[in-house]
């Protein structure tokens, strides 16, 4: 099993990543795509810049 690793994130994406947190009110994670299982691993898929929402 890989283990799923946060990302590494520089200054300028954090700053994003907390004002996005603030505009919608909800905590955000940045993981490591490298590190993540590519298929069937959860409900969101990339695909060609994209990202769908599977039903569940």
């Amino acid at each position: 099993m890989n283990e799923i690793k946060f990302a590494q994130l520089d200054t300028q994406q954090l700053k994003k990543i907390n004002e996005l947190e603030e505009k919608i009110g909800v905590t955000l994670v940045a993981y490591d795509p490298s590190s993540t299982p590519s298929q069937g691993s959860g409900a969101f898929e990339s695909n060609n810049s994209t990202t769908t929402n599977h039903p569940s």
